[in-house]
């Protein structure tokens, strides 16, 4: 069994997103289990010399791609990775599909419906698509991103970078408006509740990420780190000793770092909008109404000043390990080169 897989053209290049690191597991992982998995090179790779096209993201720049595997008769996989905001577009554009002009969404349209197999990562996803590009439920296939097991070992880096010692809630993501970090610290300025943030501005919308550096300046409780390495010892240090993870999202596809907040033994405090809650091992966090600065303030504490421990962290662990996302990817596979 032969795969080849594609994504958008700047997948490698954004630091802040998780989709090549998606890629990058899910195919070394699916390689230990004995299928072959080469990347698309579009001066070399030749096309008809494999079973199957796997494409990440419904993307414009893959829609000749697919096309053509499908002439050549390969199977196609789609793991779609959708923005769960952009319903509005999509219901006007289904709308005037038949009309005689070429849109990008109607691109988005033709790879569905040439897809044999179209992967999510939630449950919301799995709906959003079936609803909005028009796609079967039988069609969809839910898979979970994996998360890395690391041997996460506590010592001190992380306090000599925030300048003390002490209980903390950690929080890693991009800082934009979507990721909401900006109620988080307006919610617990001045509290006694440490929360350090990892990650930095938005290239698009760098004034967001100012006001959240503007407030934190005057509150000795909030961190913000800026842009650590993902496999640097720092970043270790700060999830192994954090007491608490946040995610304070309005939407996520997934939503990575909470699971390598609770691998690293971090209680779970979630925005209540966010799609990962669908999963049965996620039973048990703590969440909150992201637009609602109380009763942010309101669950980090009360996770901070309890010894609250995620009952579910085995579970999670298990899931969401890269050996279960791989073989549940090769299961696929597999069914669609036998019919």
């Amino acid at each position: 069994m032969k795969v080849l897989v594609n994504t958008y053209d700047t997948a490698f290049q954004n630091i802040a997103g998780g989709v090549h690191k998606r890629i990058e597991k899910t195919s070394r992982f699916i390689r230990d289990l004995g299928c072959q998995i080469d990347f698309f090179d579009k001066f070399s790779t030749k096309v008809e010399d494999y079973d199957i096209l796997h494409v990440y993201m419904i993307d414009v720049g893959n829609v000749e791609l697919v096309k053509y595997a499908k002439s050549k008769g390969l199977k196609i996989v789609l793991s779609s990775i959708v923005n769960l905001n952009h319903s509005l577009s999509l219901r006007l554009y289904w709308l005037i599909r038949k009309m005689p002009i070429m849109t990008t969404y109607k691109l988005f349209f033709q790879m569905c419906l040439l897809a044999d197999v179209i992967v999510v990562e939630t449950e919301k996803e799995r709906k959003f698509v079936s609803r909005y590009f028009h796609v079967s439920e039988s069609k969809i296939t839910i898979i979970p991103s994996g998360v890395d097991e690391v041997c996460y070992k506590k010592d001190e880096l992380i306090f000599e970078k925030i300048g003390k010692k002490c209980d903390y809630a950690i929080e890693v993501a991009r800082f934009d408006q979507n990721k909401n970090q900006l109620n988080v610290i307006k919610a617990m300025a001045g509290e006694k509740e440490n929360v350090v943030f990892v990650g930095g501005g938005d290239s698009k919308n760098s004034k967001y990420y100012q006001q959240c550096l503007d407030i934190a300046k005057k509150c000795k409780n909030i961190h913000l780190l800026g842009w650590v390495d993902a496999n640097s010892d720092l970043l270790k240090s700060a999830y192994s000793n954090a007491k608490a993870v946040i995610c304070s999202s309005y939407q996520e596809t997934f939503g990575l770092s909470i699971l390598e907040g609770i691998q690293a033994g971090a209680f779970p405090i979630l925005s209540k909008t966010l799609p990962i809650l669908d999963f049965k091992e996620m039973s048990g966090c703590e969440t909150f109404d992201p637009d609602d600065l109380m009763d942010i303030r309101d669950k980090i504490k009360k996770v901070m000043n309890t010894n609250k421990v995620f009952e579910n962290r085995d579970m999670v662990k298990s899931s969401f390990s890269w050996d279960a996302v791989a073989k549940k990817h090769v299961d696929i596979f597999e069914g669609l080169l036998i019919k």
